[in-house]
């Protein structure tokens, strides 16, 4: 695709639609700032029809009731995403950052995922909302979990991640029945309220922030549907004094890197003894520098930059509270010297357990170590 071109329609009741409206929004590297092309963006008069649709391949066809329908569909469905998952990794390097190196992760785990094991379910209409973090590796296994109950999906991912849920969109339509599976993607908050209000919704799937997810929580349920949540939460690691703690210090500095830290549960900091915290200190800076920092589409590149300015602030606000609350960036906390929104890694020292860096998730390359006295209880 060429750079600043418009990406094709919503897939939504079988067919790809231009949005009512006519409106799009412009979607932006990550790793350089310009301008790549523009996507649908969708408003109240899309949802009515995305709703409809998914609400009538659940009540008005066989999808519901037929066990053999379903498999075949979902496994045709499940063939082509692995057929495609090499453009798949490349769409996800260019919109959100994510390095081609964490392809298992973002792409071919949540495509085995699709048929995975499913708790039995309640046919219904589902409103899926993704995070922009990791938008395959939430949207497919959901996906999957709905599909095989017998349900029918609306997804609205982040707007972030619009281009590679349009492209997973596009895929159903020539292997799912119409109206299975409808992508709606937007900014505008308007549009999230009315799917989740919507009478003919019967569950809100939603992943994402510990605040937007009460917001869903209380307005889906007030308005009678199931909900299920994942807010995620950062983790904090313990490491003992032993011979593997300076190992355990880089496996965290690893994995809070992958990505520029924009995943949920990471090892965001971790807590040592305080005899140790010197030895703790010094592993997680020499892990830090080792990170290869580049482009997404790179191979050996393991960090990539913030998915967004936006992101990439919320990030510098932290670091900022860091410091304010008595912390010391030893390592990184700067914004790196080129085009997109990058930020080096960074190795904080100095907090304790209830420094909110330490206990909020904070979504980018940075690594906490805490110094815990042995009479802490």
């Amino acid at each position: 695709m060429g750079k600043h071109a418009a990406l094709p329609g919503l897939p939504i009741d079988g067919a790809e639609r231009p949005p009512a409206q006519g409106w799009t929004f412009p979607v932006h590297s990550p790793a350089t700032g310009e301008l790549l092309w523009d996507v649908p963006d969708a408003g109240t008069d899309d949802v009515e029809v995305a709703v409809e649709a998914a609400w009538r391949a659940v009540h008005a066809t066989g999808w519901s009731t037929d066990p053999g329908l379903r498999l075949d569909g979902v496994r045709r469905f499940q063939e082509a995403l692995a057929d495609a998952a090499d453009e798949l990794t490349t769409l996800l390097a260019a919109e959100t950052g994510v390095p081609v190196a964490l392809r298992d992760a973002h792409v071919d785990a949540p495509i085995a995922e699709l048929r995975g094991s499913h708790e039995d379910g309640q046919p219904g209409v589902t409103v899926l909302v993704t995070p922009a973090t990791a938008p395959l590796s939430v949207a497919l296994p959901e996906i999957g979990r709905v599909l095989s109950a017998g349900g029918a999906v609306v997804l609205k991912p982040a707007p972030e991640t619009a281009s590679a849920a349009l492209a997973v969109g596009r895929l159903a339509l020539d292997f799912l029945p119409r109206g299975v599976l409808n992508v709606v993607t937007t900014r505008d908050v308007d549009v999230a309220i009315a799917l989740t209000l919507d009478r003919r919704v019967d569950e809100v799937s939603f992943t994402g922030s510990a605040v937007a997810g009460e917001r869903v929580r209380v307005a889906a349920a007030g308005a009678g549907k199931r909900v299920r949540l994942d807010v995620g939460a950062p983790v904090q690691l313990h490491a003992t004094d032993d011979d593997r703690l300076e190992a355990v210090v880089a496996e965290a500095a690893a994995a809070v890197a992958a990505n520029a830290g924009q995943g949920c549960r990471l090892p965001s900091s971790v807590v040592v003894p305080i005899d140790r915290y010197p030895d703790a200190l010094r592993a997680a800076m020499a892990a830090m520098e080792d990170v290869v920092v580049g482009d997404p589409l790179d191979a050996p590149t393991w960090c990539g930059p913030l998915r967004s300015r936006v992101a990439r602030d919320r990030v510098l606000r932290y670091l900022s509270l860091a410091r304010a609350e008595g912390g010391d960036v030893v390592l990184g906390g700067h914004v790196l010297d080129r085009d997109g929104w990058w930020l080096a890694p960074t190795v904080i020292g100095g907090l304790d357990r209830e420094s909110r860096v330490v206990r909020e998730e904070v979504l980018g390359p940075v690594l906490t170590v805490v110094a815990e006295s042995s009479g802490h209880a």
